[in-house]
């Protein structure tokens, strides 16, 4: 219960002040949370939503699609964004006993921090 109103109150209740996108699964929200990093998911009777950290670079696509950010990474980064790709990927498939098949794999949901590490998103078809 505590996580769900420090949400609410971080976004002011879903404020379109704090949406920083939306896509065909919901809304995507930046706020600060009091007790710091905070990472899971929250099920409520009138919300659920997941909690994510903030990826700063945002998604590749945003990245190579920027005059100026598609320049910045050399060829280390690309590599290493294709290898995080790659493994995050074969986590999901092989990595547990409950393989995840995300089915929507596309530049829009690679999210990359400052140092070009990948985050998979936007697992609503999976």
């Amino acid at each position: 219960r505590i996580l769900h109103d420090n949400i609410i109150e971080a976004t002011e209740d879903f404020s379109s002040d704090y949406c920083i996108g939306s896509g065909g699964y919901g809304s995507v929200y930046k706020a600060a949370l009091p007790s710091g990093q905070m990472y899971g998911f929250c099920s409520h009777p009138n919300h659920s939503f997941l909690v994510y950290e903030h990826v700063e670079r945002g998604s590749l696509r945003m990245v190579l699609s920027n005059n100026e950010q598609s320049k910045e990474p050399d060829w280390k980064k690309r590599l290493n964004v294709v290898n995080g790709l790659a493994n995050a990927l074969s986590y999901m498939h092989h990595g547990h006993s409950h393989p995840v098949v995300h089915r929507d794999i596309s530049s829009n949901n690679v999210l990359l921090d400052l140092d070009y590490e990948v985050r998979v998103s936007d697992f609503g078809t999976a």
